[in-house]
Formats: C-alpha cells, sequence, structure tokens
C-alpha cells in the first residue's frame, strides 16, 4: 500500500523545504517516491532548482514531482456540472458559462488536490507520496471538507429520498417546469462515492502529517492550535520539526538568546507531543536549494515509517456500569472546548473548529454524565440509560 505523508506547518516555516528534502531523502534510499506540490504556489520549483509542471515527470532517478493544476480540476468538473444542468439551465433564461469565464472558488484548490492525490495513489506507482499542504489554517479545512461534505450531502438527498422519482410527471404537471432528472441522483452517488474515497485516504492509517515549526512564543501558541486542530479531525501526527534552531555556543549574545529561545519551544512541544518524534533543524547560512542540499536538510529528521496502525481515534474505557469515551485533544484550551450531545453524534468544537462525532455503538444506549479535559485527553463519562436498555426479567 502506498505510503502518504501530509507536509504542513506554521507560515514560514518552511514546510515547503522539509517537503522536498524529505522527497529527496526518499528517492535517494531507492524507494519510489512522488513529490505533490499542492500549496497552490510555485515554491517548490525554487526549492528543487527545477521547474515543476503539472504533469508528473522525473526530477531524480525515483523521485516524480508535480504541482497540483487547481483550475484545470475546477473547471472539469465545473463544465460536467454544467453540462448536466443545460436543460434547466435553459429553462430559466441562463447562458452557460464559457471555460475562459470560470474561476477557482477560495479553498477549492486545497480540496481539489486531494482528488488528485487519490489518483496517485490509485495508479499504485509510488512507495511514498509526500505532499506539500498549506499552512495549517488551510489544510485542516481541507483535510476535513470530505467528512463534512459527505455528511450534508446525506442529509439532502439521501438514497431514500431516490423513490421521488416516481413523482416527477406529477411534479412537473404541478409546476410546470422540469423536475431534476436521474442525474441529479446519478451525481450524488458519484460524489458520494469520491468523498468517501477522499475521507478514506485522508483517515487511512497510512496517512500520517508531518508538522514544521519555528521557535518562538508566537510559533508554539499557534502549534498549540495546529495540534488541537488536527487531533479533532482524527489526523495521526508523524513527527514534529523544529526549522531553524540557532546553536546555543555562539559567542554572538543574540544567537545565544535565541537558541535559548529554540530551547524552550523544542521543551514545551515535547510535553505537548511526549509521544512523537521531534527533531531539529539548525540555523543554515543560507536557504538550501537543489537536492545535494535538501539531502543535507533530511539528514536532521528521521525518514518516513512504513505507518500502519489502526484506526481507532479513540479509546473506550469501563468503569463498572460507567463507560468513558477518551479523546485525545493536545494542545486544547478549557476555554475554546465545547462539547454538545445530538442524537447517536457528539458535536465537538475546538476554537474555530467543529466536528460530527458519530459515537460507537456501545454509548448509543447511554446518557452523558460529565465531561472533562485532563493532560490534552477530553474524558466523556456515560451511564445506561435506562429508558432504552433491555432490562432483565423480573
Amino acid at each position: 500500500m502506498t505510503r502518504v505523508l501530509l507536509v504542513t506547518g506554521l507560515p514560514g516555516a518552511g514546510r515547503t523545504t522539509v517537503a522536498a528534502a524529505t522527497a529527496v531523502a526518499s528517492a535517494r534510499a531507492g524507494r519510489r517516491t512522488l513529490l505533490l506540490a499542492a500549496d497552490g504556489t510555485r515554491d517548490v520549483d525554487a526549492v528543487l532548482d527545477v521547474p515543476v509542471g503539472t504533469d508528473p515527470f522525473d526530477a531524480l532517478p525515483d523521485l516524480t514531482v508535480q504541482r497540483v493544476a487547481a483550475r484545470a480540476e475546477f473547471e472539469r468538473e465545473f463544465l460536467l456540472v454544467q453540462g448536466q444542468l443545460g436543460a434547466a439551465l435553459a429553462v430559466v433564461g441562463v447562458d452557460p458559462l464559457d471555460p475562459e469565464e470560470i474561476t477557482v472558488l477560495p479553498g477549492a484548490g486545497d480540496v481539489l488536490a486531494l482528488r488528485v492525490l487519490a489518483r496517485a495513489v490509485n495508479a499504485r506507482r509510488y512507495e511514498l507520496i509526500v505532499v506539500d499542504l498549506p499552512a495549517v489554517e488551510r489544510a485542516v479545512p481541507a483535510l476535513a471538507l470530505p467528512e463534512g461534505l459527505a455528511r450534508y450531502l446525506d442529509r439532502l438527498l439521501p438514497v431514500e429520498r431516490q423513490a421521488a422519482r416516481a413523482l416527477r410527471p406529477v411534479l412537473a404537471a404541478v409546476a410546470g417546469v422540469p423536475m431534476p432528472e436521474d442525474w441529479v441522483y446519478d451525481t450524488a452517488r458519484r460524489v458520494s462515492t469520491e468523498l468517501e474515497v477522499l475521507r478514506s485516504l485522508v483517515s487511512a492509517p497510512t496517512t500520517t502529517v508531518r508538522v514544521v515549526v519555528r521557535p518562538g512564543t508566537v510559533a508554539l501558541a499557534a502549534a498549540r492550535r495546529a495540534a488541537s486542530a488536527l487531533a479533532l479531525y482524527g489526523h495521526r501526527i508523524e513527527d514534529v520539526i523544529v526549522n531553524g534552531v540557532s546553536a546555543a555556543d555562539s559567542p554572538d549574545p543574540a544567537v545565544r538568546s535565541r537558541a535559548e529561545v529554540a530551547r524552550e519551544t523544542v521543551d514545551a512541544l515535547c510535553a505537548l507531543f511526549p509521544r512523537l518524534p521531534l527533531a531539529q533543524i539548525p540555523m543554515l547560512p543560507a536557504e538550501p536549494l537543489g537536492a545535494a542540499e535538501l539531502a543535507d536538510v533530511a539528514a536532521h529528521f528521521a525518514p518516513v515509517g512504513p505507518g500502519g496502525g489502526t484506526d481507532d481515534e479513540h479509546l473506550i474505557e469501563r468503569d463498572g456500569k460507567r463507560l468513558s469515551l477518551l479523546l485525545p485533544l493536545p494542545g486544547t484550551d478549557r476555554d475554546d472546548l465545547d462539547l454538545l450531545r445530538r442524537g447517536d453524534e457528539l458535536v465537538i468544537t475546538v476554537g474555530p473548529n467543529r466536528r460530527l462525532f458519530k459515537l460507537p455503538s456501545a454509548l448509543r444506549r447511554c446518557v452523558i454524565e460529565g465531561a472533562g479535559l485532563r493532560d490534552g485527553v477530553l474524558r466523556i463519562r456515560f451511564v445506561p440509560d435506562p429508558a432504552v436498555w433491555m432490562r432483565p426479567p423480573q
């Protein structure tokens, strides 16, 4: 199975450099590797010192590089839907858009990059795919969108509603306009299937996230928010890279001061991610460019492992009749956390991020007794609901 490493981090932390260095080191180790530039910029061209196009090309032995063509992806999907809407547009007197009129909606490019990633995974040509994602503020919503859209689609056009097809002639006669044709349901099924593929891809045990940060108090606060957001959506963090650590033995007092800030940052990150590897890239005299210099950068952090593990993002503990659901949320502040139960789902909000978490079957017949956040873990206590649990015979 193809291993996927998503590289994100804080703005200006050097995530493109780390992504390219990771890919170069992997290829030099004889691993068939794809570096997918998905952040919408040409930064990877400058870092690798080669022109990167929207078609895959071999930059080095065992290293293929490709930049996501967000506009082409969006145009292809838009024209497909517009073609299916042709009859309805004609009824209301709307002229279809020409290809040159189509512009990519904000944020759409980040999500469309996942489609390119899915195609690359399905091609099974690569052992490792390194994805240079945007900064975490953009990356997290993009990674969460397949799950959210799939839920909305299921609510708006569930499979059971396809029975309404038989009523279309009656509705058309009453309303006087054509009703949606079979393509509506066919499109819904196609989109639903594709969203499930993308959701499974980003949540697979073989997909992990490498987080890149810079030393500093502000950067540390942002790293906490990033850890909280990634954990909320169940993403597995591979490791954390601190980029730009100054030398502690420098004769320059300013450099030593920066080194002390870096040490404090590293200590805090170790406490935030106690079970994760943490690597440090020293402050370099010049920005690394080209394969040789990138390979030197990669020597400061571990190669990407084979992945694996379980799909579980939660743990259930039992204490007598009480059940506790444990959800890791490192870096989360109590003031930013909100919890609500809605039927068989938990609505968990952390700052600007919200996720609907489907309760395991064992907890659906229970009521919430209480909840607490401690040491980066949200513990929600449940007790059986006597109104729904089967009672033993008297």
